[in-house]
């Protein structure tokens, strides 16, 4: 059944301020451009297909084209965006892409005039992404108006595709939505016309030509003008989030926008659509082309070209990894809109190497009447019995509590080696329940229930869902990893914490664990599978100088049959010391090895994101091992060395000093660079390796051993914090061993992401933001140790 359509009327008492003068059009049969063209009083039809202004057709002004890189902050200028010109696309060969945080058109209050008896608007939009619609507004298509003082108009659309209009008469407020039966569709060109015609007494929708929706207003009402900007693309009056980003703004393709300066009879919206098809080949609506381009951030200075970042904007959380077909997929947390965290879907991307990726459509969304309608956040995945992929993802939906819970999706086509669509499941799979039994006088953390990790033995998946636990009387005992059991992904049951933290002991592990990831690291000389266990903390109650920082892991042995781990220790151990690398995932892959992806925080601060129009990228994927003692080892993929740009820049292969190796280094220049290098301490109190160094030192992050100490770290109190969100970047650093004096470090320099790895068993994950063109060199420091091998490559890029 169709939804009712919606109507709301806010009454008040008559604001004060004349209305704009009533008008009277020419009304004239001749049309061209569409029915009653003598009506138009405004037309945007976007014929220039480039550049940074459009031209108002009825008028003939030019009106600006707001954008973030018109005058870009870390790259050189770029227009706005825009399909590409085809003739087979009619009136809608060129349109201009709105990037849903950047884009839009102003024009002074005074530029159009609106008559007070009737209004009709109507356009071609296409949207790319819907929002989550902040305090009930839609993201705006065109608007001008002053919602608190009931003046002016608005058509946009809303959460799920549901779009609608509004007027203000200045004492009252009306609005009519289209059902859910009408709403628009992602990645679809469709046409829409809203009617104001208090003459009929109606406010009237209309989709492709045909009325959705309908509602009543007096026949006394007039349209009462806002005494604002004319805006398309961006609300009059948005939700700004973080203090920086003004949501509720369009995020897709509009074209052919015009205002009419009266009310058009359905007849006349119906064959002004005609009129519009009959412009496209064969009659057909062409393909709305506007897929993220990875170009749009060609010369930007700080994003990373090797290591994984989204087409656009926003990411979190890489994870669900699967290999199927000798192909690898990732899914990611992923914001269409706009390079801040709101309306998280999953994208996916694929590879054949691990390091090069081509990007495929979004996989998953919030959609209406579905088990996630307010977010699809971080989750895991696994084949079910025929070899098909599943998806377990955390489902979002604000009704219920917990909001969180988890679902289930698989390929809508299984024979698509892309899997570039997927369905959810109708109904949840797992639902956290208050009565979970955790241990005696204990409760779970009720509302926290996230970020399912699943993996298959024999006939049985288990899955672990983050969570925490609490005293009986709610006090915070620590994070946890729920165990679940399947036969058929569907069906699960209960089977109690795989473990519980202590944060009282260890603060930095958190009240709630995310993102729990369990995987094989070889076996005890009993034969006994071992295991790691990697969580990421989370601080629902605080403080929140330890959120997203830190993976704690713990290594014990695992027996599947019993349901049981035994950790070697409940000590945590933190497995990187750079306070950027979180948010673990991971898989087993065909050759048997344990892969894990994390999140790589940049730690910009919020214009920063704004003004570079992305946020955060994945660290490498790194492969875990046990260690000759039983800990945890791990390194990058061997599959880095296929991002090398050409032969070695620099190989020493023999003992040599630190001055002699500063020599070879002194051609070197780059921010995209791998380098492996072995050190002996010898007398040297402190030594190690300068990346992304001016060549007078003033810029400079410093990797270090120190040998009395025996800690490695990283010094970045000369590394440049442009766009940081803290000024102080300090000094990060934890225990290290010494393998028979040395330290064997890999290190990959991308822009502004550093990662090092040393001694394969702990890492060091940074963040530089110079100030300096030219800090780009690289130096070795340590008077008194010595150079045993040192190689440097300059690498590629990761987009296939």
């Amino acid at each position: 059944m169709k939804r009712r359509n919606v109507l709301r009327v806010l009454s008040a008492a008559a604001v004060g301020g004349a209305l704009v003068p009533l008008t009277s059009p020419t009304r004239s049969s001749a049309a061209t451009n569409g029915p009653r063209a003598a009506d138009l009083t405004a037309h945007w039809d976007f014929p220039e297909g480039a550049g940074v202004t459009t031209r108002e057709k009825v008028t003939q002004s030019t009106n600006p084209i707001n954008y973030v890189f018109n005058d870009a902050v870390y790259k050189p200028d770029s227009a706005p965006l825009w399909s590409p010109k085809q003739e087979a696309d009619g009136v809608l060969s060129g349109a201009l892409l709105f990037d849903g945080y950047s884009t839009w058109i102003a024009r002074g209050a005074a530029e159009t005039t609106l008559p007070t008896d009737g209004l009709t608007v109507e356009g071609w939009v296409a949207p790319r992404a819907f929002e989550w619609g902040d305090e009930g507004n839609p993201s705006v298509i065109i608007n001008q108006q002053d919602k608190g003082a009931r003046r002016g108009f608005s058509l946009g659309v809303g959460r799920h595709g549901v779009w609608k209009f509004e007027i203000g008469t200045g004492d009252a407020w009306y609005e009519v939505a289209a059902p859910q039966s009408a709403a628009l569709t992602a990645g679809k060109w469709a046409h829409v016309a809203a009617v104001f015609s208090p003459a009929d007494g109606q406010i009237r929708l209309y989709l492709n030509g045909e009325s959705v929706a309908q509602a009543t207003v007096p026949t006394s009402a007039r349209l009462s003008k806002a005494d604002v900007p004319l805006l398309i693309g961006r609300h009059n009056q948005p939700v700004v989030i973080n203090g920086t980003f003004a949501v509720n703004m369009f995020n897709g393709l509009i074209d052919e926008l015009k205002l009419h300066g009266g009310a058009l009879s359905g007849a006349e919206v119906a064959a002004g659509h005609q009129a519009d098809l009959n412009t496209f080949t064969g009659g057909t609506i062409p393909d709305a082309a506007m897929e993220m381009d990875r170009s749009r951030y060609e010369g930007d200075r700080y994003r990373p070209a090797f290591h994984f970042t989204a087409p656009n904007h926003w990411m979190n959380e890489p994870h669900a990894p699967i290999q199927v077909g000798g192909k690898y997929h990732l899914f990611y947390q992923h914001n269409e809109h706009g390079p801040y965290w709101h309306n998280i879907c999953w994208g996916h991307a694929v590879s054949e190497d691990l390091v090069h990726w081509r990007d495929l459509p979004v996989a998953l969304v919030p959609t209406a009447d579905s088990v996630a309608p307010d977010g699809v956040w971080s989750g895991a995945s696994t084949l079910d019995a025929n070899g098909v992929p599943a998806l377990l993802f955390t489902a979002g939906n604000d009704s219920i509590r917990p909001n969180q819970a988890v679902g289930l999706a698989r390929p809508a086509d299984p024979d698509d080696s892309d899997f570039a669509e997927w369905k959810m499941h109708p109904t949840l799979v797992i639902s956290q329940k208050a009565d979970l039994d955790v241990g005696a006088d204990r409760k779970i953390r009720f509302g926290d229930f996230r970020d399912p990790f699943v993996w298959q033995e024999g006939g049985t998946w288990f899955q672990l869902v983050g969570s925490g636990v609490q005293t009986s009387s709610g006090t915070d005992i620590g994070g946890t990893a729920l165990l679940y059991t399947s036969t058929n992904l569907t069906d699960w049951t209960y089977a109690g914490p795989l473990m519980v933290g202590d944060v009282a002991a260890h603060p930095k592990t958190g009240q709630v664990w995310e993102l729990p990831t369990f995987l094989p690291i070889g076996k005890d000389a009993q034969g006994r599978e071992r295991r790691a266990l990697l969580i990421n903390p989370a601080f629902p109650a605080g403080p929140g100088e330890y959120s997203s920082k830190y993976v704690f892991y713990w290594v014990g042995v695992w027996d599947g049959s019993s349901r049981k781990w035994t950790p070697d220790s409940t000590e945590p151990r933190l497995l990187d010391y750079g306070d950027h690398f979180t948010g673990p995932s991971g898989l087993v892959d065909d050759k048997g090895r344990s892969l894990v992806f994390t999140i790589a925080q940049d730690r910009r601060s919020e214009q920063g994101h704004h003004d570079s129009g992305w946020a955060h990228n994945a660290g490498l994927p790194i492969v875990l091992s046990q260690r000759e003692d039983g800990d945890l080892a791990f390194e990058p993929v061997a599959e880095v060395a296929g991002l090398h740009d050409g032969a070695a820049l620099v190989n020493i292969d023999s003992p040599t000093s630190v001055s002699d190796a500063n020599a070879a280094l002194g051609s070197v220049k780059g921010d995209l660079l791998h380098i492996k290098l072995t050190m002996e301490a010898g007398s040297a109190a402190q030594f190690g390796l300068d990346v992304l160094r001016s060549p007078g030192d003033e810029e400079r992050t410093r990797l270090f051993y120190d040998t009395s100490a025996t800690e490695l770290g990283v010094d970045r109190t000369r590394s440049g914090n442009v766009s940081s969100a803290v000024p102080d970047l300090g000094i990060q650093k934890g225990p290290l061993a010494l393998v028979g004096g040395k330290l064997t470090l890999e290190v990959l320099v991308d822009r502004s992401i550093i990662e090092a790895y040393a001694n394969a068993h702990r890492s060091i994950t940074t963040r530089a933001y110079p100030s300096r063109t030219d800090s780009l060199g690289v130096h070795l420091f340590g008077e008194g140790s010595t150079v045993t091998s040192l190689t440097v490559w300059k690498m590629g890029g990761m987009a296939v």
